[in-house]
């Protein structure tokens, strides 16, 4: 599976827009930490895994199983 990871910044460009309201870094960040965003850590810098994030269904289950968890 290919990955691109992105900076907070540029996933908020990316799923809102340039005139969308999103969410705040930090609730980025956690949403990271919680693995409910596909993502990683490289040093300080949180990165969204954008290839990863695109394939999400919204169904928890079909993505588990998608991902290979279950």
């Amino acid at each position: 599976m290919k990955r691109e990871l992105i900076k907070i910044s540029e996933f908020q460009r990316r799923k809102w827009g340039e005139n969308g309201t999103p969410l705040c870094a930090q609730a980025i960040r956690n949403h990271l930490r919680n693995r409910k965003i596909p993502g990683e850590r490289v040093g300080n810098i949180w990165y969204v895994d954008w290839a990863a994030y695109q394939r999400l269904t919204g169904n928890s289950l079909v993505d588990m199983v998608l991902k290979g968890v279950a």
